[in-house]
């Protein structure tokens, strides 16, 4: 059995949902990835009470309590004191954490601030964690078999201190773990009723754990298994099941998929977007080296633009700005004014208003243009809200580009 782990998030802002809390999500990944068991995600208020009722309800079902946010220097910050009262013991200074905090404001011309001090302090049972990467201290508690950790929630130390103190700590203490293998399969153009269909009741012979996650135009599976040969045995059966829908054997995108292809191939891109409003765009954008193959966007959400980006007079007035001549032209356009070896063009109605019967809202036009200048333009009638529509068109049009390329 793998030592298990709960993972406590304290944070007004978090309960209210002001705040995302891709923090947990972070913790949750990396700590299954390293051989932990996560049993539990909780948040709590930012009160001293608050904090422990949760730290001991939880520490009683966990071998490891993950704690962060809380650790900063305003009045809402009382994780270190609401985890002294826990344990009944007080706060300590530490003096290496305020030799950083002196180092960081030194750089600036600056002293540190009294408030700022309050960042040094952990409980007195503690042994502190230091922050090389920020200025609130963390610090871990080892009571009888059990450890806990606590973070600061600012997500770039929060994740800094993970690699660079806290999987140490745990590694450390818990070696015999036992670390499961993974593997994660991207498919798009296939939905999760469909891909489940596919893969069959005899998917399911072997001892392992499943995950199917739906997102706007795309699943992604995500398998974990300990017995030697399973993850084998499954990837054969997805290879041959799923074939036709897998981009990516890992947790790569759709968009990287396409940029890898075209940059072995030394092939261009170019997009006009009406519609989606530059998501497809963003979305390419996203990751490093897009530049290599990217020749750049344009937003041709009016007429006039449209015009500007190559659909004739003509087509506007017999087909309307929404149809299949105008996405046809707008991708043929990108790729001539932008001189790219594909173009991509996307016109549609994103909603909530602006539908008619006879073009509904979610209808969405792609066109193709490829690099012999052949054009396909496919029609879709895509559900949901606005965002969920744009989001939609904007993986179809990757899709198809990949399927066209691969």
């Amino acid at each position: 059995m793998n030592p298990t782990v709960a993972i406590l998030s304290v944070g007004n802002e978090v309960l209210r949902g002001s705040t995302v809390n891709t923090n947990a999500a972070f913790l949750g990944r990396e700590l299954t990835g390293a051989g932990f068991e996560v049993i539990a995600h909780s948040v709590c208020a930012d009160t001293q009470e608050a904090i422990r009722f949760r730290l001991g309800e939880v520490l009683r079902r966990a071998d490891v309590v993950l704690m962060m946010g809380g650790l900063g220097p305003t009045p809402d910050d009382v994780t270190r004191e609401g985890i002294a009262a826990y344990f009944k013991v007080p706060l300590i200074f530490s003096k290496g954490q305020f030799r950083c905090l002196k180092k960081i404001y030194k750089r600036f011309g600056k002293r540190v601030p009294a408030l700022v001090r309050k960042e040094a302090f952990y409980p007195a049972n503690a042994r502190p964690l230091i922050n090389r990467f920020g200025i609130a201290l963390g610090f871990s508690i080892e009571t009888g078999s059990k450890l806990v950790i606590a973070l600061p929630g600012v997500p770039a130390e929060l994740q800094n201190m993970y690699f660079d103190v806290v999987l140490p700590l745990l590694r450390k203490q818990y070696p015999e773990r036992a670390r499961a293998k993974k593997l994660v399969v991207k498919m798009t153009g296939i939905g999760e009723a469909d891909v489940m269909k596919k893969l069959g009741k005899d998917f399911f012979d072997d001892a392992f754990d499943f995950g199917i996650y739906p997102m706007p135009g795309e699943v992604a599976i995500r398998i974990m298994a300990h017995a030697r040969g399973v993850l084998e045995r499954l990837r054969k059966k997805i290879a041959a099941r799923l074939a036709d829908h897998i981009y990516s054997w890992g947790d790569v995108p759709l968009a990287a998929v396409v940029g890898k292809i075209l940059t072995r191939r030394k092939q261009t891109l170019a997009v006009a977007e009406s519609c989606t409003g530059g998501v497809l765009a963003a979305e390419i954008t996203r990751y490093a080296g897009s530049s290599r193959f990217f020749r750049g966007g344009t937003v041709a959400y009016h007429a006039l633009v449209k015009k500007k980006s190559g659909v004739s007079d003509e087509t506007l007035k017999a087909h309307g700005e929404v149809s299949r001549q105008v996405a046809g032209e707008l991708a043929r356009g990108a790729r001539s004014h932008m001189e790219a070896g594909y173009g991509i063009g996307i016109t549609g109605i994103a909603g909530p208003g602006g539908g008619s019967k006879k073009k509904p809202v979610g209808l969405v036009y792609i066109g193709l243009t490829s690099p012999d200048g052949k054009t396909k333009v496919w029609e879709h009638v895509f559900w949901g809200d606005r965002q969920q529509v744009r989001t939609r068109a904007a993986i179809k049009a990757l899709e198809y580009l990949w399927r066209t390329i691969r």
